[in-house]
């Protein structure tokens, strides 16, 4: 079975036990930490994801750092995960129950990547504009990459609004490639 099938899954299971209690959003706050501990700490992840550690060893060690810190529901969960030798999904069930939860609360992630970081006033107008041509709530992921040298790319879904002074030279500079050298007197 595929990773993201599987991924699919268990986080519809999950999705499905938070809509049951009515604590959707607690839980996929918990799987973030939980995720976000594993990757500041090597030695946790090595001791949940290594191939030769016993399920037995693995579901104490997870006892031992994170019963008190999660709730019943969560700490079951990633006990099913390691007793199933599914805790190295953990990555892609995560992904996985957030786009389930955007679609129930009708939110669509838009990624924007500028050259510098946007300050507050130009975050929130970029925000109007965006609310102006799409019918839900706006999730703003940003990113710096001084290599747009200035303008901005937006990602939304599949859609890609590439208005980087990068792109702009490179359409430029294919413009001119194609000029035949007769033309400009070479």
């Amino acid at each position: 079975m595929k990773k993201n099938e599987i991924a699919r899954q268990y986080s519809k299971a999950l999705y499905e036990i938070g809509e049951e209690n009515g604590n959707m959003g607690e839980l996929f706050e918990e799987l973030e930490e939980f995720w976000k501990t594993l990757q500041e700490n090597e030695q946790l992840k090595e001791a949940l994801f290594h191939q030769r550690i016993l399920v037995e060893e693995k579901q104490e060690v997870l006892k031992n750092v994170f019963k008190d810190k999660l709730s019943n529901h969560m700490y079951k969960f990633l006990m099913l995960l390691i007793e199933k030798r599914r805790i190295y999904f953990v990555e892609n069930i995560l992904e996985s129950f957030r786009k389930l939860m955007h679609k129930h609360e009708n939110i669509i992630t838009v990624e924007v990547t500028t050259a510098v970081e946007m300050n507050s006033e130009i975050r929130e107008k970029l925000k109007k504009r965006l609310d102006k041509y799409v019918d839900k709530k706006i999730e703003m992921k940003e990113y710096c990459d001084p290599e747009i040298i200035g303008g901005m790319v937006i990602k939304i879904g599949d859609y890609l609004i590439d208005g980087s002074i990068k792109s702009k030279l490179e359409s430029l500079e294919d413009k001119i490639k194609k000029i035949p050298l007769q033309e400009i007197g070479v």
